[in-house]
């Protein structure tokens, strides 16, 4: 089965950046998604798609190939999934032929993905009361007591079609505004390693989760590396996954957003790192950098990898804050602390 070119199009559009046609070519040019080029996303355009050939390539990184084997790359989808698309038609028909690329923008990013349903709305849950995967959804929140927690978001959202996110709790991560501008979906179902367990936003700009929920009266504030963990204490905000290895622990925007609250005592709050090998070495770094960690306490030992498996296993809904006050520490005494923990 040959792939349309209006689907190689919509697909071009959805995932290169700043897509652009030139008619008198034939040639859809964008930046490449494979090698994001360097570091000049968004200034060059050395991906192209080679209508007349029906191949793409790229400049920049060397990346060459058929259609298909491209929409795989930047998708994800096996050729199985993607002959489905093409045979139910799900897809916009699009002429190349008369089509204004340059000023027509088919593809937009969305807030959130396709037809999310928000699971802390009862008029929803109710019309979805005998779907299963919104029931199984709940099932996991109550599970792990995501809807009581203390410092719960604002939302929780689950997708039964987008193609990237379907069946995944959908995580909002909003602005000092109320904006969503960022999401992290967990998957709902095991995937057994077939799939990563967390999914970031599409070409988002990572940013802090839960820095809506600061109390500016508070003196700490509390940094997780997972935004469920950060759902279980005041003040607790989250950067979505850590580099172990790396002492830079922030994006661009997630420093220029923990900037505004710099009245406040900074503590961040890891996995267990008597459990936890990338915890332990993010927590040396952090420390030869003169931050402030919080260290799992000895009577705790191995019996939880995360706050959230205390608080499950605890029945809580939320930790007082000077219990990570009170096991928190930097410089020479948090190293001799940790050097001591026996792994």
């Amino acid at each position: 089965m040959i792939v349309p070119q209006e689907y190689t199009i919509q697909k071009f559009y959805q995932y290169a950046g700043y897509p652009k046609y030139k008619r008198l070519t034939k040639v859809y040019e964008a930046s490449c998604p494979i090698c994001r080029e360097g570091n000049s996303w968004g200034k060059k355009k050395r991906c192209y798609y080679l209508t007349d050939d029906n191949v793409i390539c790229c400049h920049n990184c060397g990346w060459y190939g058929s259609t298909l084997n491209w929409i795989k790359q930047v998708t994800g989808l096996t050729s199985d999934e993607i002959f489905k698309e093409i045979k139910e038609g799900s897809f916009n028909q699009v002429d190349i032929s008369n089509a204004k690329r340059d000023k027509e923008k088919i593809y937009t990013v969305t807030t959130l993905p396709t037809d999310s349903i928000n699971l802390y709305d009862e008029n929803q849950i109710e019309f979805y009361k005998d779907n299963k995967v919104v029931q199984d959804a709940l099932d996991l929140l109550c599970s792990r007591r995501m809807i009581t927690a203390i410092n719960r978001p604002k939302s929780l959202w689950l997708s039964l079609t987008d193609r990237i996110h379907k069946n995944r709790i959908i995580i909002p991560f909003y602005d000092l505004a109320g904006n969503i501008i960022f999401y992290q979906s967990r998957e709902l179902y095991d995937s057994h390693g077939k799939r990563p367990k967390y999914l970031g936003k599409v070409n988002g700009d990572r940013s802090l989760f839960n820095i809506d929920r600061v109390d500016a009266k508070t003196e700490y504030i509390f940094i997780f590396e997972g935004p469920i963990d950060a759902f279980f204490v005041q003040n607790g905000i989250a950067v979505a996954g850590i580099q172990e290895h790396s002492t830079k622990s922030l994006t661009t925007l997630q420093e220029k957003q923990l900037a505004t609250f710099y009245l406040h005592n900074k503590i961040w709050v890891l996995d267990n790192q008597r459990v936890d090998k990338a915890s332990y070495n993010k927590t040396s770094k952090l420390l030869s950098i003169g931050e402030t960690v919080f260290i799992w306490p000895k009577e705790i030992n191995k019996k939880y990898k995360d706050i959230n498996d205390l608080c499950i296993a605890t029945q809580r809904d939320g930790i007082d804050a000077e219990f990570f006050i009170k096991h928190s520490f930097n410089g020479i005494k948090g190293r001799l602390l940790l050097s001591s923990i026996n792994r």
